[in-house]
């Protein structure tokens, strides 16, 4: 009896639960305990009171969760306690919007000129903070606002002089300049700035969940240190001045139906020699770098996500010992100026994936190690080549079952090839067993997958087939506005 009953409390103990934070930022206090009852008002008060295999429960208010002016440098929200695999800390946000907008009180402002005034501001833009052929903000995010509505983003200060209610990033002097409107004090106006950040896992079992992160000085969701088997899922990024996901050290992050859309950088840029999973996940329209950027020795998967319309390079960077792999994803480029792909010592590997509107898909040569690998995919509209190869050994590259068309073909060696000499290529480089689309037939625009007879003769499936949630979530992020009010859909 004593026996059964010790096995049942332990079995009682491996189930339970921690504690579980409420927080409330309409009728919370953070002189409260955190109770249901008696919520806290901050998610950093809320953090404060967590122990391990804790949760945390964010009431959506409607009303966005933000944080006071900290200073010069960006302060974000870390995670230090985690969970373990039986019972993982959980952070839900039921859908809650965090922004990174903060209020700027006046005394912080200095007068430059009459009716001109300044603010140290240097956000964790990394890539476009050294681009020196702008000093100027990115027009394709809106991150400044007076009263709550945008306000203009000047590109010099000669436009900002004639622009009352605008704003100039002087990149080179590390400040943002703004012209008071006549009449009007610095003390009359509410102007707000992207001057704090997101969430970043550090330990292990996290999982954060049901967030929207607006105007972040840095990123969105991000995780750091050594934390295993962190999970962030249904997390949108808009608008921020960094990545929308970015993971450090070693950290192994799975990311769920995320979503990051016009950052000012990437919208994933992991680094060191993490290792991270992005499934059904949505990358478009970021305004700096890649869709995403793998660097230093790191190892990525992809599973049924969308890459689009990132500007204005390429839309993945594979860099510095990286690798990359992607399942059953469709990539799509902006068109004929750049590449799909840039790769440079490491791999990148396609499997069942659809590419398309490119320059080409990758040009690769001797001033990098990197390798390819591309299998049953569906490759249309690229401009000048599919694959460049100058002065590669072949077995840098591996190409098989795939389906091509409205391309020039392989350019291999500077001689070209596509249906005409398909043979010659055959005999002689690794190209196997892929076809050409006939001439006239056009594929849709979201790149369905086809169907096409293998060596075997049995049908094998050629490009990628999205999940519906994919495609119905890319159709409502294309609508959507961040604002200090919050988040709102068109």
């Amino acid at each position: 009896m004593g026996k059964l009953l010790f096995c049942a409390l332990m079995v009682s103990c491996a189930l339970s639960y921690g504690a579980t934070v409420y927080v409330d930022n309409v009728k919370g206090s953070d002189r409260n305990g955190g109770s249901r009852e008696k919520p806290v008002a901050t998610i950093e008060k809320g953090l404060s009171l967590l122990k391990k295999s804790d949760s945390m429960e964010i009431v959506n208010t409607g009303k966005p969760y933000q944080r006071p002016y900290p200073g010069e440098r960006g302060s974000g929200l870390g995670i230090p306690q985690g969970g373990t695999f039986e019972n993982p800390m959980v952070i839900n946000g039921n859908g809650a919007v965090l922004t990174g907008l903060a209020v700027i009180p006046a005394d912080k402002w200095k007068e430059e000129a009459p009716g001109i005034y300044s603010l140290p501001f240097w956000p964790m833009s990394n890539m476009y903070k050294g681009y020196k052929q702008q000093n100027y903000w990115l027009p394709g995010t809106q991150i400044w606002w007076v009263g709550g509505q945008a306000a203009p983003n000047c590109k010099t200060r000669e436009e900002l002089e004639r622009t009352p209610g605008g704003f100039w990033w002087n990149k080179s002097a590390r400040k943002v300049l703004f012209k008071l409107p006549e009449g009007k004090t610095l003390a009359d106006l509410k102007i707000e700035l992207p001057a704090n950040y997101g969430f970043y896992i550090t330990a292990d079992h996290t999982v954060v969940k049901n967030f929207y992160f607006i105007h972040s000085w840095n990123d969105g969701f991000d995780a750091a240190g050594n934390p295993r088997h962190g999970m962030y899922k249904n997390c949108v990024s808009i608008d921020n001045c960094g990545q929308g996901f970015s993971c450090h050290d070693t950290s192994d992050i799975y990311y769920e139906d995320c979503i990051a859309i016009r950052c000012a950088s990437s919208g994933s840029c992991d680094v060191h020699w993490c290792t991270t999973r992005y499934h059904r996940c949505i990358f478009v329209d970021n305004t700096f770098e890649a869709g995403v950027y793998t660097t230093d020795s790191s190892t990525h998967l992809y599973s049924d996500c969308l890459i689009a319309g990132n500007e204005p390079f390429e839309q993945l960077w594979q860099n510095n010992f990286s690798a990359q792999v992607y399942v059953n994803c469709v990539i799509i480029g902006t068109g004929a100026e750049h590449d799909i792909l840039r790769l440079q010592d490491g791999m990148a590997a396609f499997k069942n994936c659809t590419l398309m509107n490119g320059r080409g898909i990758v040009a690769m040569n001797d001033k990098s190690s990197g390798s390819l690998i591309l299998e049953n995919c569906l490759v249309l509209n690229m401009k000048d080549y599919i694959v460049k190869l100058d002065n590669v050994p072949s077995f840098r590259l591996f190409l098989t079952g795939n389906l091509y068309g409205n391309s020039p073909g392989l350019l291999i060696g500077g001689q070209l090839f596509n249906r005409d000499n398909w043979k010659a290529l055959l005999k002689d480089n690794p190209e196997d067993w892929s076809e050409w689309l006939a001439d006239g037939v056009a594929a849709n625009e979201k790149g369905t997958a086809v169907k096409l007879k293998n060596r075997y003769k049995r049908d094998s499936r050629v490009g990628a087939a999205l999940p519906d949630s994919v495609w119905q979530g890319y159709d409502r992020i294309k609508r959507v506005r961040a604002t200090p009010s919050g988040v709102f859909f068109d």
